[in-house]
């Protein structure tokens, strides 16, 4: 890889990371004040409708990723009409997306509300998710651009107009439920910021790259057949990993109702931080991955797909440890008080979070060799037994079995996903086991030393104690797991040369992508 490129790469991924965790701060600075406020029920309800709008942004045939990889291929030397005639599906299809939508929510209200329990709330609700779509209707008009700036790596404009944009909702969050609003009230505040940030992504697009605006003249079957063909294959991995996702809080709010749903969210709310870092910079890696395997071809993607896996794993093994044994103290400092709930969710699911996200290296190879399908198998079986399993862990172990669930099927199918690979592509499994044990060995060895040293460790039922209570328990893990680390060899000899130069404030070996070659 180019020096050119691996900068690049750092300043994109850099840039996205310090703007998603700002999102984050502000996300999780809120949640406590909107669950005071609004008390139990309504926060509850406020998260299960923000879950259908998730579920169904996530609804969009594939076309944000194909729009990025095609403008990514545009922009190496393709011609450019078929990506502009591409964009113009994509806009087509988020107008459409907002008008089905609308339209499902108004007839299936009465179903859906007996559904989630929603009790007293179901006439405020169903205001609250029709304002809530429209935000929806925002980001579908602004999917072309969105992947124009994608696929040119312009990841960190892009990065910062939506924390500025989540900023913003947050703050209007924040006013509105401390001045007495309700539901309505908050849905218009979230897609303001969204209709914000709309017009500053079509703005930025077309000033850098006003030649590929969307188009639909001259579409031809043949790319469209393509275009689809690519889309719906990720389509079917997306639908699949929402399911996974965002079922539990709906099946929890049906048989628990909306308090338990709310606070289940709470817990989930912190692995999905775990998880961002990482899947942003191989959000980052995407269209760069796509430009150096032309060039390069399969050698280099080999290399790219073992590094990015090593570290990813060492990410997600060390962080899911780290929250695991700080998870009671964690909710306790962050809320005020304990909610059992949240600290289920997190110590259920966040084992399997992190081996979903160890593998995220394999699905980026696949997407970046044009066989997305390979995802499709895996994300299916996670489903069905989630699915299957659902019913008889609940009658086993009552609510809890439903994010148990869910977390043997994410587990189960991420396991068949990385083997089927393996064998399908012909590459050999024991280079890819070498470079995840250092990682897994250190986590599994920092977590039980972290859990057999808590109850020696300080705590108590402040927001003090727990801050000393996680300060104390993660220090100690992440310890032990540098220790590990460092004893199995996990850095090789040109990553250990580049950190000692790093340390010392002089020139980096080389740039970040270079450890690839």
């Amino acid at each position: 890889m180019a020096s050119g490129d691996g900068r690049r790469l750092t300043r994109n991924s850099t840039g996205l990371v310090a703007a998603r965790l700002t999102v984050a701060a502000a996300g999780l600075a809120t949640l406590p004040v909107l669950y005071d406020r609004l008390g139990a029920a309504k926060f509850g309800t406020w998260v299960l409708l923000g879950g259908i709008v998730a579920v169904l942004a996530l609804v969009d045939l594939g076309l944000g990723a194909a729009l990025v990889r095609q403008v990514a291929r545009t922009l190496a030397g393709q011609p450019d009409r078929v990506t502009r005639t591409a964009l113009g599906i994509g806009l087509l299809w988020g107008v459409l997306l907002w008008l089905l939508a609308s339209a499902g929510t108004v007839a299936a209200w009465p179903v859906l509300a007996r559904l989630l329990q929603l009790g007293q709330l179901v006439g405020e609700a169903r205001n609250a998710l029709l304002t809530l779509l429209l935000g929806l209707l925002c980001d579908g008009a602004a999917l072309p651009w969105r992947a124009v700036l994608e696929g040119a790596q312009r990841y960190t404009t892009l990065a910062w107009m939506t924390a500025g944009t989540g900023v913003l909702g947050a703050v209007l969050a924040v006013l509105v439920v401390r001045l007495g609003g309700g539901l309505l009230a908050l849905a218009a505040s979230t897609a303001a910021a969204g209709a914000v940030r709309t017009v500053l992504v079509v703005t930025a697009a077309r000033h850098w790259h006003r030649h590929l605006g969307p188009s639909l003249r001259g579409v031809r079957r043949d790319e469209l057949r393509e275009l689809f063909g690519y889309g719906l294959r990720i389509q079917v991995t997306n639908a699949s990993g929402a399911a996974n996702l965002e079922l539990d809080r709906f099946v929890l709010g049906g048989v628990a109702g909306p308090a338990v749903a709310g606070s289940f969210e709470l817990g989930n709310r912190l692995l999905t931080l775990l998880r961002l870092p990482p899947a942003i910079v191989l959000m980052a890696m995407f269209p760069m991955a796509v430009s150096r395997a032309a060039v390069e071809g399969r050698a280099w993607l080999d290399r790219f797909h073992l590094t990015a896996t090593r570290y990813l794993t060492a990410f997600a093994a060390v962080g899911t440890a780290l929250l695991v044994v700080s998870a009671d103290p964690l909710i306790r400092l962050w809320l005020g008080e304990p909610v059992w709930w949240a600290t289920a969710t997190i110590l259920v699911l966040a084992p399997s979070y992190a081996l979903n996200l160890a593998a995220g290296a394999t699905a980026i190879v696949l997407r970046v060799e044009g066989q997305p399908g390979g995802e499709t198998g895996y994300a299916l079986l996670s489903v069905l037994l989630n699915l299957g399993l659902t019913w008889p862990l609940w009658q086993l172990f009552g609510p809890v079995g439903v994010p148990l669930a869910t977390s043997c099927g994410i587990a189960a199918g991420t396991a068949y996903f990385v083997l089927r690979f393996h064998r399908r592509t012909g590459r050999p499994v024991a280079p890819m086991l070498a470079a995840v044990r250092p990682a897994m060995t250190a986590a599994l060895v920092a977590g039980a030393g972290g859990v057999l040293a808590a109850r020696f460790l300080p705590d108590g039922p402040g927001r003090l104690d727990a801050a000393l209570a996680v300060a104390t328990r993660s220090t100690l893990v992440l310890l032990i797991a540098v220790a590990v680390l460092a004893g199995t060899g996990f850095l090789p000899a040109r990553d250990r040369a580049e950190l000692r130069r790093l340390v010392r404030r002089e020139r980096p070996l080389a740039a970040t992508g270079e450890r690839l070659r």
